[in-house]
């Protein structure tokens, strides 16, 4: 089996129909347009998108019968190249790619580039291809350097020490996707790789949102993945400690971010027995990565504690304070029944005090039942 598989010849070589200008034609038909400080095609070079997952256009996957080569969907892509603007390489047919036999002691890193070499003179190589830049073993292997080479990397290839096959975990798809300007993007490996120009699009393949750049960030215009869930917790404002929620108690948070907005809903239940807090308020915090602006705001909570009236306990409506410059959300309850004014949500003020917690539970602690909280908030 080949070590490197040949394309057909990029578009508009040189010394054939004036080759700069007829790449600029390139930069106005894919990856954003021209770039005139650096001269060169913007930041959006990549695969030409089609097909899904690793299937897709120039997607690299393990072979059916497993050995030490990989297979390479065929496809296109657009290669920026300093100076030259860029260049479309085409795989025509799918193909197999060796990987170096493997290091007895060590693992490495090898990366499936798609490149191109332009020659100035008549008599130059002139190609595009799909092949293997290898790496060096190592006990914690790295990836080797691509400098110096006019290429866009496809996939990283774990060759684990001693292996004599290939497999799919081995794989990583490194593939960024590119698009006619005005089009959107599908982002799949881009992390926030910046758009071209405000009022861009892209669709983020991993989040499945649609997203829109503002000339600074990305900012979600709308989702298809509906909910997302995270790792919430109730805190003892006194050390941090997480509040326990007894055995069988759970836990159910999801929030859905569109454009600057937030909704968020979370649930607390507790279980049969083994509750705990600390002293102080009880606070539970936004989804990690988000912070509330520079005023605070304000969403719906309840708080239910099994029993009756006779004992103050029952269901209560209250308001979560959501901090300035914080991820902390602070819930508040009225005092008690015959108590209407709201104030943070406390199961004891000391241990084993019971009946000071907020609400005033006589005899008892404002826990048990469930907590939930409910509402929008709009993000800085």
């Amino acid at each position: 089996m080949p070590s490197v598989v040949e394309g057909l010849s990029p578009w508009f070589v040189n010394k054939r129909l004036d080759p700069r200008d007829m790449r600029a034609g390139l930069a106005a038909a894919f990856a954003g347009g021209f770039d005139t400080e650096p001269g060169n095609l913007t930041r959006e070079g990549g695969v030409l998108a089609g097909g899904g997952g690793s299937n897709g256009q120039l997607g690299v996957v393990a072979l059916d019968q497993p050995g030490m080569a990989v297979r390479v969907i065929a496809g296109q892509c657009v290669i920026p190249v300093a100076g030259e603007l860029g260049y479309v390489g085409t795989l025509p047919t799918t193909s197999t790619l060796d990987i170096d036999p493997a290091d007895q002691t060590n693992p490495r890193i090898d990366l499936v580039v798609g490149r191109v070499v332009d020659s100035a003179e008549d008599t130059g190589a002139r190609t595009f291809t799909v092949e293997v830049v290898k790496g060096v073993a190592s006990a914690s292997p790295t990836e080797p350097s691509v400098s110096g080479l006019d290429c866009i990397v496809l996939t990283a290839v774990r060759v684990k020490a001693g292996a004599t096959a290939i497999a799919p975990a081995d794989l990583t798809d490194r593939r960024r996707f590119t698009r006619a300007p005005g089009g959107i993007r599908l982002s799949y490996n881009d992390g926030n790789r910046p758009g071209g120009s405000a009022g861009d699009f892209r669709y983020d393949l991993n989040e499945r949102e649609l997203s829109v750049w503002t000339g600074t960030e990305w900012s979600v215009a709308a989702s298809a993945a509906g909910w997302k869930s995270w790792n919430a917790a109730l805190k003892a404002e006194g050390d941090g400690s997480t509040v326990h929620l007894g055995s069988g108690g759970s836990v159910n948070a999801k929030y859905q971010v569109i454009g600057k907005m937030m909704t968020i809903r979370m649930l607390f239940r507790w279980g049969s027995s083994g509750y705990y807090a600390a002293p102080g308020n009880i606070y539970t915090e936004l989804p990690p990565g988000f912070t509330n602006g520079a005023i605070h705001q304000k969403i719906s909570c309840s708080l239910w504690v099994p029993g009756g009236p006779s004992n103050n306990r029952g269901d209560y409506l209250g308001q979560a304070l959501v901090w300035e410059n914080s991820r902390r959300i602070s819930p508040m309850f009225p005092a008690s029944p015959a108590d209407c004014r709201q104030t943070y949500y406390r199961i004891t003020s000391a241990v084993g005090s019971a009946g000071s917690g907020i609400p005033q539970i006589p005899g008892g602690y404002p826990e048990g039942g469930n907590l939930a909280l409910w509402g929008v908030i709009e993000l800085p």
